[in-house]
């Protein structure tokens, strides 16, 4: 049975890194990380971490949870749209490979969408 856990600001950085193209960014009390679909100029896949900036740490049990989605932007990088709604990833002692898995399935989406849109 998977409990919850607090994460920190660390362990997402260290799971999400930036040597593998993620760029973490504060977002009002949260921190946010966005992953540049190389193939797919124009459209980012973010992360909302449920860390938040004052802590450095996850937010209390059952307050939220981490969220993987998509979303379109222009040529400026401001997003301009929504693109693939979230996935939920408790934050579970399986956290990490739960956040592995939405990621997969909210970029098997991107590019089912992009492919269908003449982006690929």
């Amino acid at each position: 049975m998977s409990r919850y856990v607090k994460i920190t600001e660390q362990e997402m950085d260290d799971h999400l890194k930036t040597s593998k193209g993620w760029v973490k960014e504060q977002c009002g009390y949260e921190y946010v990380y966005s992953f540049k679909i190389p193939s797919i100029p124009s459209v980012v896949i973010k992360v909302m971490s449920s860390i938040s900036t004052g802590t450095g740490e996850g937010r209390n049990k059952g307050s939220d949870a981490i969220r993987v989605f998509a979303v379109k932007i222009d040529n400026k990088g401001k997003v301009v749209g929504g693109y693939i709604r979230k996935q939920k990833v408790y934050r579970t002692t399986n956290w990490r490979q739960n956040l592995i898995d939405a990621y997969k399935v909210v970029l098997a989406q991107v590019r089912v969408r992009a492919r269908k849109q003449g982006l690929l």
